[in-house]
């Protein structure tokens, strides 16, 4: 639905580095008309980076395509980068257009559009409002300013995305019921496959299923310090029905590299439904493995859980 009411608009000043910057990415291009198109897109790309800044949401011209060379040379750039949630086109409006081009390149990261006012203050321009994709269709080649939301909309909308970004991604729990009838989840390996000639003495061999996932532990420094920050490991898991409703499940987890010690102080936790901590089992300086054994009734769910120092990987299981 369009709004009734157009939005409020917000004057942004315009720094004397901006123009600057402007001129300088207008000089590079093949003629004057595409050199005036550059011009107005990096100062619209700059007022709502500058707006973005005043209230503490990080945006990054660096990252944009507006701020590279080669790509808006061969396109009509004006994107903003911002990091982790995607971009947002910032597009020029001179006086007395109503409307504005619509960017011909797809974008699967593009949150919506910002408009931007140029007017006879060349010191200032004005944001006019807010577009999410969703209020563009596919085959729309320009949108009508007076179809502009509010910039709370915006802020709305980074709001969410952000929400988003901090939410764990989840996956469809591992059915191990599906394992009695050899159906595998992706990346659950036969043990003889997984160890070779390495395989472990594991316990519970006489499981009616037993499959191992290689987990790696690794943070954001591990390439900096590969030896302190990342851990190859094997978190076995071991079924046996024990009756019609209730099963047998054993747990192991071992270290797949040098040394065969676990890195000390890895925690294996069992989680329940809620998430609440059922079992928790910790690695000592010189243990090989971990392993934690527990009953568990059919259709009930439950998180196996790996963490070393700030790092975790969760495993979600249904029987």
């Amino acid at each position: 639905m369009s709004p009734s009411i157009a939005p409020p608009r917000l004057t942004i000043p315009v720094s004397a580095k901006a123009y600057e910057v402007a001129r300088k990415f207008a000089a590079e291009q093949i003629d004057a008309h595409k050199g005036k198109r550059v011009y107005l897109n990096t100062l619209a790309v700059w007022a709502v980076h500058r707006y973005l800044k005043w209230l503490y949401i990080e945006s990054d011209l660096k990252l944009s395509n507006s701020w590279n060379p080669v790509l808006r040379a061969l396109f009509d750039v004006a994107d903003l980068v911002l990091p982790g949630l995607g971009r947002l086109e910032c597009r020029p409006v001179l006086p007395g257009e109503k409307t504005i081009a619509l960017p011909l390149q797809a974008s699967p990261d593009r949150i919506g559009y910002v408009p931007v006012q140029f007017g006879k203050q060349m010191n200032e321009v004005e944001l006019l409002g807010f577009a999410s994709v969703a209020d563009v269709s596919e085959q729309q080649e320009v949108l009508t300013l007076g179809t502009l939301r509010s910039l709370d909309t915006l802020l709305e909308r980074l709001s969410d995305l952000e929400a988003a970004a901090r939410t764990p991604k989840t996956t469809a729990p591992v059915n191990l019921s599906h394992w009695l009838k050899r159906n595998f989840e992706e990346g659950w390996q036969a043990v003889e496959e997984f160890f070779g000639e390495r395989s472990p003495s594991l316990a519970f061999r006489r499981a009616a299923e037993q499959r191992v996932k290689r987990i790696e532990l690794q943070s954001d420094a591990a390439e900096t310090f590969p030896q302190e920050q990342s851990a190859a490991l094997a978190l076995v898991l071991s079924l046996s029905p024990e009756s019609e409703k209730q099963f047998g499940i054993h747990l192991q987890v071992y270290s797949t590299g040098e040394p065969a010690e676990l890195p000390p102080h890895l925690q294996l936790k069992v989680l329940t439904a809620t998430g609440e901590v059922f079992r928790e089992v910790s690695a000592g300086a010189a243990d090989t493995f971990l392993q934690y054994e527990f009953t568990a009734q059919l259709a009930e769910t439950f998180q196996v859980k790996l963490s070393w120092q700030d790092i975790h990987v969760t495993e979600s299981f249904v029987v």
